[in-house]
Order: structure tokens, then sequence, then C-alpha cells
């Protein structure tokens, strides 16, 4: 019994880490961590109160690691695939996706991302 409580263990941690080493396709980490993984922590926000800023915050912040794991992940895993040509372009989406991260974390702390995906002004 410990020693499957062990096992899963680190199979769990090896699931985080290896994406983390690119030790992992870039097929699972784009499907399973980026768009899984993406699409799982989303449906998180129906359990949030909004009327709680400390859970909104909470949300986003979580958000903006497992965006920054995702982007880590995929950058060190391009190559991981059969084609240069996507690898150099799951690079360059990483590379992208990283610079844009900080813009996207100031508008939506802000509050400008919401009013603007509400159409107000």
């Amino acid at each position: 019994m410990v020693e499957a409580r062990v096992g899963l263990g680190r199979r769990a941690w090896s699931a985080v880490m290896d994406p983390l080493r690119g030790k992992t396709s870039l097929s699972r980490v784009v499907w399973g961590y980026g768009v899984g993984g993406s699409l799982l922590y989303g449906a998180l926000e129906l359990l949030i109160d909004p009327a709680e800023a400390w859970q909104t915050r909470a949300y986003s912040v979580g958000g903006l690691l497992y965006s920054l794991y995702a982007i880590v992940a995929t950058y060190r895993c391009a190559f991981n695939c059969s084609s240069r040509f996507w690898g150099r372009m799951a690079q360059l989406s990483a590379i992208l996706s990283l610079l844009l991260l900080p813009l996207i974390a100031y508008l939506d702390y802000s509050g400008a991302l919401s009013l603007a995906l509400l159409g107000e002004q």
C-alpha cells in the first residue's frame, strides 16, 4: 500500500517536472498541458465568487503561474517532435507568449481586460 502511494507520487512529480526538463513530447505539452490544463483551470472559475476580491486575485495569480509553467514547458519540449519547423514555431510562440504575459497580467489586474470584454468604456 505504501509502495503504491510512493509510486503514484513519483509519477505525479514526474508528470509535473518532465515537461520542464524537456522530456515530454511537444504534442503532449501543447494538447495536454496547454489546452487540457487550461480548460481544467478555467473550470475552477466556476467555483469563484466574483464578489470576493481575494478569490479573484488568487485565481488570476494561479492562472499566471500555470501559464508560465505551460510556456516554459512548451519552449523546453519544442524539438521533441518530428518536424524542425514545428519545433521552431513552438519556441517562437513560447517567446511571444512570455513577452506578452506581463501586459496581459497588467490589463487583468487593472480591470481593463474585463471592461473591454463587456463593451464598457
